[in-house]
């Protein structure tokens, strides 16, 4: 929980920068979004050769180089959501409330505060959600860094399970699974019960139409009522909290008064930008130095053997087909995930009591880790025909569902009150209410989920199209299990990079095609104006 957490709250700041300075400067837009597009598509294997060459050589082979490296791979599983998440807010807020700020002479860090971080509150809180739970979903891959001889365990409930999973030891899995599920609900109701109460209040509204006894419904229990209510600590009196709180609002306003400056101005923009492919360069360059320097004879051969080397070459080789087999499944699942996650988003966001009911459900397993699936899929689908493929499909599923289920309940929560009115003056129902109403209010949370699930689809391929179960390998062909290969069983880092360099070369197509012209077409044409 401390790896996690020490990554979420870099994460909420790189995303608050990263996404309004992507949304508000054209420019930064051009050259941050693509960046994104690709490392949000990245899987958390091919961050292993910087997590090792970097941090565990930067700090030498201790606690402090290993922690800081599984925080490192942590973040990458959780910020490019949270960032898509703040970029999709900031483009879409209303021209006229922007015109507003401006008539008014808001500027700065004032218009960050009132405008630019409220209007992402929603989508940040629904997304930090996805996040937290993709954390603990790619906890196993983060405390477990193996990468060919070298492998490092950190101490933790995601190693704790990838063990038991891994030997076949169903009791230390259910107690490990037990542990993770109660801690699952612990946080759902002392963290994120309060904090979606508080994200209700950031609506673009023009009319009143939602009873305010009806805006926050918890049923779930007295206790998340009264945090709800009184998010004060019980064990503080209200001096202590006092002078914290004065504390704290003194030091927030001096950085927020440096922070507004730099973001307001162009230059620093520019800097930053170009700063971001600087230390991506950097990073690059320095681990694959460290690599030459030290293990250069090796890192030659490894290159040599991708061609020579009968079963290295045969690997190579079978990439292109290998991708396209992914593509093919991750196609598969993205579409069961929209079947389903649409009209339950939907139908849950405009029930409350279902949203408190279901909202738990939906946490728990978003973050449930795949190799805790292990033993169900392997009981039910291994002897069937075409089994691995449908175990396949279902795990790529457990990676990808969630992002879209998340946006689009942030999408549809978010829908202005009086777009309900309308609608209800007029009559609308059925069919025409979701043609013309519903649908394009959500498009662009559509879409946005759409560009994460299908990153998040990318990310677990690595752990469903190679399953260790029983002390036994179980794998079918394709980019994930070759990026398994290479880092497990072969230790061939030029293999490695070779897998994640063709990957990112397909997602760059795939988002520059499909993507990125979808998401303009969507937030032309069905941004909320008045």
């Amino acid at each position: 929980m401390i790896r996690l957490f020490i990554a979420f709250l870099i994460s909420i700041a790189f995303s608050i920068t990263y996404g309004i300075i992507a949304a508000k400067k054209a420019r930064a837009e051009k050259i941050l979004i693509p960046i994104l597009d690709i490392l949000q598509s990245v899987p958390i294997l091919g961050f292993f050769p910087a997590a090792v060459f970097f941090f565990v050589d930067l700090f030498g082979v201790s606690w402090f180089g290993i922690e800081f490296a599984a925080i490192f791979l942590i973040f990458t599983s959780m910020v490019w959501n949270l960032t898509f998440a703040v970029y999709e807010q900031v483009s879409s807020i209303p021209k006229d409330i922007e015109e507003a700020c401006e008539s008014f002479g808001v500027k700065g860090w004032t218009k960050i505060r009132r405008l630019y971080i409220p209007a992402s509150i929603p989508k940040l809180v629904y997304n930090g959600i996805m996040s937290w739970s993709g954390g603990w979903y790619f906890l196993v891959a983060a405390e477990i860094i193996s990468l060919g001889s070298k492998t490092y365990i950190l101490p933790g409930i995601g190693s704790f399970l990838a063990n038991a999973t891994y030997m076949g030891d169903f009791g230390n899995t259910f107690l490990g699974l037990g542990a993770l599920l109660v801690t699952i609900l612990f946080i759902d109701i002392f963290v994120w019960r309060p904090l979606e109460a508080y994200a209700n209040r950031f609506k673009y509204d023009y009319v009143s139409a939602i009873e305010p006894s009806k805006e926050v419904a918890f049923p779930l229990s007295r206790l998340t009522s009264f945090l709800v209510r009184h998010p004060r600590p019980l064990i503080l009196s209200g001096k202590i909290v006092k002078i914290f709180s004065d504390l704290f609002s003194t030091v927030s306003n001096f950085f927020a008064k440096v922070y507004s400056k730099l973001i307001e101005n162009i230059i620093v923009t520019k800097i930053f930008s170009y700063s971001v492919i600087l230390v991506l360069f950097s990073a690059f360059m320095y681990g694959l130095t460290l690599l030459i320097l030290e293990q250069g004879h090796l890192f030659i051969e490894s290159f040599k053997l991708l061609f020579i080397e009968n079963e290295t070459a045969q690997l190579v080789f079978s990439m292109p087909s290998a991708i396209i087999l992914s593509m093919a499944r991750l196609f598969i699942a993205y579409l069961i995930a929209v079947a389903w996650t649409l009209p339950v988003a939907i139908k849950i966001s405009k029930s409350p009591r279902l949203f408190s009911s279901l909202m738990p459900i939906f946490q728990t397993f978003a973050a449930i880790p795949a190799v805790a699936f292990f033993p169900f899929i392997f009981v039910l689908l291994m002897g069937l025909p075409y089994g691995q493929e449908l175990a396949s499909i279902l795990l790529i599923l457990t990676g990808m569902q969630w992002y879209l289920l998340f946006n689009l309940i942030g999408g549809a929560k978010s829908i202005p009150s009086d777009i309900e009115e309308v609608a209800k003056t007029f009559s609308v129902k059925g069919k025409v209410y979701w043609k013309r109403f519903l649908l394009p209010s959500i498009y662009p949370s559509l879409v946005t989920g759409s560009i994460t699930g299908w990153g998040g689809g990318w990310n677990a391929l690595i752990v469903s199209e190679y399953i260790m179960f029983g002390g036994k390998v179980y794998s079918v062909l394709g980019i994930g299990a070759l990026l398994d290969i290479a880092a497990y069983e072969l230790g061939n880092v030029a293999l490695l990079l070779l897998c994640v360099f063709a990957m990112i070369v397909v997602i760059f197509i795939i988002n520059r095609l499909v993507w990125r012209r979808l998401y303009r077409i969507i937030m032309e044409r069905y941004r909320i104006e008045y």
